[in-house]
């Protein structure tokens, strides 16, 4: 269950990101702005940072598969580019 939490609150943190990017036309991606916020939120709470390492450590070590989807873009969709 503590998984379903920690990747909860990575999506809120990406979901905050948007929602902020959104409002007030910053020229960042959102989920680039949410990991900031979520650095933040680390550097202020210590044991956040405990909760998040079993589920990051997972998404990191699976991250090779979350480029087959573009790398299959790229070459089906690649007379386009």
């Amino acid at each position: 269950m503590a998984i379903l939490h920690a990747l909860a609150l990575l999506l809120a943190f990406q979901l905050i990101g948007e929602a902020a990017v959104y409002a007030l036309g910053l020229p960042v991606p959102g989920p680039v702005l949410g990991m900031v916020l979520l650095l933040g939120a680390v550097a202020l709470r210590r044991d956040l940072l405990a909760r998040l390492k079993p589920t990051t450590g997972t998404l990191l070590s699976h991250l090779s598969l979350l480029f087959v989807p573009a790398g299959v873009g790229v070459m089906v969709h690649g007379a386009r580019l």
